[in-house]
Parts: structure tokens; C-alpha cells; sequence
């Protein structure tokens, strides 16, 4: 009786490990993973949204330095427009009305209208499946745009690696044994997880939600006639409940947006592929204005020998952006000044090459998001209240320093790293927060680099600091203490962190 119980017990496991020791995990696919040259940067402008609490009136002042100058950039745009960003939906959690601008109907009409001024200008859509929920709850005004003449393509994720490695090894091998078409999976039965208001959701939908992938990138691409084209990258997501959100992006032009629009079409070619990734099923019209657009960028991506000393830009997406970090991390020590403003940092490789270039004398300032507040929902400071425990470690003997964003229910957005000092004079930011899921060649991301950045290094120097030395009115940073962990909440925590960040079982 005992053998048996072995033997079933034995198999049982077998069972359950047989998806793991089978599974193969995807590469990235075209248009991705990309360092691009070093491009002459002459125009580069740091661009900033800040979200300020004034506790006199008791309100939100928001700056919408970002969003305004996108619309700005669709105004002005002269030959096609690339439009590529994550979140991009009117739906607030549980903020119920606590936020003060429709970004996604915003953008959306003033793509709308552009495209209904210049009916033979190519405009190109590329955003998330997370949009619509991973089925049909797509916002009316994707439809909108569509019957505007202006190609709307949901990124197909299933060509992108898995970073839930518990999940869809599961999935993946159990799947091929039962049909996906039978009508009850189908059925929406289940809540909405996120729109609360919306519609109730099918089993399908769900199982898509669960493999955590995403198109994470936000990037504007608009041409201009002389080829100058405008490139921005940044941290902002056109969506409702990221309204109150603070974020930062970089305004670039030349070369670097030729380079980053070969990339954008390379990713729509290979979504439209398949015909409901298209939000009109209509495949044919993408690929036109994927030919229209093409036109209008070089695929020569030299440059221009740039001067020695003249500002640069790169552009690093999905797994060099982190190839970038820990480089740039690699050459910090005494005499280098290293200040990261993040919205989640979790990676391991970072924190790692981060706490090296501490204890090689590096002087570290770190602003984080708390990790409080997500649309109307409380959380439990993970990863960000980990981590920095683990690097306040270091602050006896070494120069580092933690501050938490001073937020009000939004989020502290920015995805950003500045090094001044000796040789380095660098800033760099975009999409990816500093998490294995964003890094680590799982999720599509975009980042630019600006070497020798001059005015640029030093306009993000001056808002930085106002922010940690709480300069001016406002209260926008709080010490280490208001949030920091220790003791058993740290600890088991930290297991949870550590397990979260390598099974990819979490929402960072």
C-alpha cells in the first residue's frame, strides 16, 4: 500500500513538472532588443509632468508638460504619425472621478482630427491588447479612429517570450489537449479586473491577462518634410487613471527617429499578420500605410561623426536598455554623482551593479514610488520598500540615499537614471521600470540615452533636486523613515519579492 502511495505520488509530480521540463521559451522577435548608433542630439528637451498637492487649498495642481506637447507634436506633424503606448483607455479603477483630464479621448480625437484635416496622411495606432481587455471591450474611440481612415493594431503578444514562468509553461502544454473554442470558455462570466464598470469578462479573456506579457512601450513619432523627425519616449500612459500620474520623457529629433520608427513598423508588420490583432480585421490597409510611412524614414542609420564632445542619443529597447544600465553602472564610483528617480525597481542584475558602484565610493540618491497606491487600490510596498532596505544596507559606511515620492493616491511614474562626474555626464530614461519582466527581453520597451547631456542633464538636475530638497510650496519627497521596512514584515516580504520577481507572478 505504502509502494503505491509512492508510485501515484511520484506520478502526480511528474505530472505537475512535466510542462517545465518541456517548455521552450520564445525569442524576441524583429524590430526589438535594439542599440541602435550614436546619433547627433542637437534638440534634445527633457520633458516633465508633475503631479503637486497643495495643502493650503486642499487640490491637485498637475503640469502636463508631456501630453500637451504630444498633441503639439500632432498638430505640427507634417508627413505621418506613429503612435505607440501602453495604456490608452478611459477606465480609473476605484479613483471613481479623481483625476482632471481625459488623456486617452484627448489624444484620440486629436489624432482624429489631424487625420480628417490631412485625409492622405499616414497615421499608424499601435498600442496594448490590454486595451480591450484582451478580447472585445475595446473604448469606443479605437472605433473611431478606425473609421477615421487610421489603422488600429493590438500588439500580438504571443510572439513575445513568457515572463510568468509558472503560468504558461502550464498553459501552453495542457492547452494543445483541449480546444480553446468551446463556447462556455467564451461566456462572460467572470469580473472585469480592470474596468470596474465595465462589462463581465470570459475565461479566454482571463487566461490572456494571466500571462502578464505587454507592449509597454510609449513612443510619438511624428515626421517632419526635411526629414527632421520628432521622436518622443517617455513614461506617460494616455490613460484616465494615469492622469495624476508624475512622468518624464525625452523630445528628440534627427536620425534616432528614423531609427525608432523602423522599429515601431517592424513590430505593426508582424501584428497585423494576423487579422484580429487589426481592430477592422482590414490587414491590407496597415500594411499600406506601413509602405506610406516607410517613405518617409531612412534605413541608412549612420550618422554624422559626432563631435567629441556634442550631445548624443541612442535609442535601447527591451533587453539592451538593461545591457545599458548595468554598464552605465559599471563605470560609477568616486567622484560620480548617480541619481535614479523609479517607479518600481526590482531587477536583480540592477541592484546588484547598483550596490557595486556604491561600495566603489559612487555617491547614490534614489527617489522611489512607495508602492502605495495603484488606481484607487492599496499595496504593500513591493518590490520598492524591499530593495531599498537592502541598499540602505550600504548608507553607514557608504553615500547613498532613499526618498519616497510625496504622492496623494496617483503614482510616481518616471523610469529615470542621471550620472554626473568624472567622465560621466548621461541620462537616460523611457518605459522600463527596473523589474525582470521589463528588462530581461520579456516585455517591448523603449528607452533613449543622451551622452553628454549638457542642458538637458542639467534641466533634469534642477528638477530632481527640487523634488528631494523639497524646494519651493510643494512637499514632494518624505525621508527614508516614513516608509521603510524592517523586521519580520521585511523578511518574509522579502521571500515574497524574490520569489515575485523570478516566477513572474506579480503585477511589476
Amino acid at each position: 500500500m505504502k509502494s503505491l502511495f509512492v508510485f501515484l505520488l511520484g506520478a502526480l509530480l511528474g505530472v505537475c513538472l512535466l510542462p517545465y521540463l518541456l517548455f521552450q521559451q520564445k525569442s524576441m522577435p524583429v524590430g526589438t532588443n535594439l542599440e541602435s548608433p550614436d546619433f547627433v542630439a542637437p534638440n534634445a528637451e527633457l520633458l516633465i509632468d508633475r503631479s503637486l498637492w497643495d495643502a493650503g487649498e486642499g487640490r491637485r495642481v498637475l503640469q502636463h508638460e508631456i501630453f500637451d506637447t504630444i498633441l503639439a507634436e500632432i498638430r505640427a506633424t507634417e508627413t505621418f504619425i506613429i503612435a505607440d503606448f501602453f495604456l490608452w483607455n478611459p477606465w480609473n479603477g476605484k479613483l471613481g472621478d479623481d483625476y482632471l483630464r481625459s488623456l486617452s479621448e484627448e489624444l484620440a480625437g486629436a489624432l482624429i482630427a489631424k487625420k480628417m484635416a490631412n485625409p492622405n496622411l499616414p497615421i499608424l495606432v499601435l498600442t496594448d491588447p490590454i486595451n480591450r481587455i484582451y478580447g472585445s471591450h475595446a473604448p469606443a474611440f479605437f472605433d473611431h479612429m478606425a473609421a477615421a481612415g487610421i489603422p488600429v493594431v493590438f500588439t500580438d503578444l504571443s510572439q513575445l517570450p513568457d515572463s510568468n514562468r509558472l503560468y504558461a509553461p502550464q498553459l501552453d502544454f495542457w492547452g494543445r489537449f483541449f480546444s480553446t473554442d468551446a463556447a462556455w470558455t467564451r461566456l462572460p462570466l467572470l469580473p472585469n479586473l480592470l474596468n470596474s464598470d465595465g462589462a463581465r469578462i470570459s475565461m479566454v479573456e482571463l487566461n490572456r491577462l494571466l500571462y502578464f506579457k505587454s507592449n509597454h512601450r510609449k513612443v510619438l513619432i511624428a515626421g517632419r518634410g526635411d526629414g527632421s523627425h520628432r521622436l518622443i519616449v517617455g513614461s506617460l500612459n494616455p490613460a484616465d487613471g494615469s492622469a495624476n500620474h508624475s512622468n518624464l520623457a525625452l523630445r528628440v529629433s534627427g536620425r534616432v527617429a528614423h531609427f525608432a520608427a523602423d522599429s515601431e513598423l517592424q513590430i505593426a508588420s508582424w501584428s497585423a499578420q494576423t487579422a484580429q490583432n487589426v481592430l477592422s480585421g482590414d490587414s491590407d490597409s496597415v500594411l499600406a500605410t506601413l509602405g506610406l510611412i516607410r517613405r518617409q524614414i531612412s534605413d541608412n542609420f549612420t550618422d554624422l561623426e559626432p563631435a567629441p564632445n556634442s550631445m548624443q542619443v541612442v535609442w535601447r529597447s527591451e533587453g539592451a536598455i538593461q545591457r545599458e544600465l548595468v554598464s552605465l553602472l559599471g563605470t560609477a564610483g568616486a567622484g560620480t554623482q548617480v541619481d535614479i528617480a523609479v517607479f518600481y525597481f526590482s531587477d536583480r542584475m540592477i541592484v546588484n551593479a547598483l550596490k557595486a558602484a556604491i561600495q566603489r565610493g559612487a555617491t547614490v540618491r534614489i527617489l522611489l514610488d512607495a508602492n502605495h497606491d495603484a488606481f484607487g487600490r492599496t499595496k504593500s510596498g513591493i518590490p520598492n520598500r524591499i530593495v531599498a532596505a537592502e541598499v540602505m544596507k550600504l548608507a553607514e559606511f557608504h553615500a547613498v540615499e532613499v526618498r519616497w515620492a510625496a504622492t496623494q493616491g496617483e503614482q510616481y511614474h518616471a523610469k529615470a537614471m542621471r550620472m554626473r562626474g568624472g567622465e560621466s555626464d548621461v541620462l537616460m530614461l523611457g518605459s522600463a521600470n527596473w523589474t525582470r519582466r521589463n528588462l530581461a527581453n520579456l516585455n517591448l520597451e523603449a528607452n533613449l540615452r543622451i551622452q553628454n547631456a549638457g542642458l538637458v542633464g542639467q534641466q533634469f538636475d534642477r528638477y530632481f533636486n527640487s523634488i528631494w530638497n523639497n524646494e519651493g510650496e510643494f512637499i514632494s519627497s518624505l525621508p527614508y523613515s516614513k516608509w521603510a521596512k524592517s523586521g519580520w514584515s521585511l523578511k518574509w516580504q522579502r521571500w515574497l519579492y524574490l520569489f515575485q520577481e523570478w516566477s513572474g507572478v506579480s503585477t511589476f
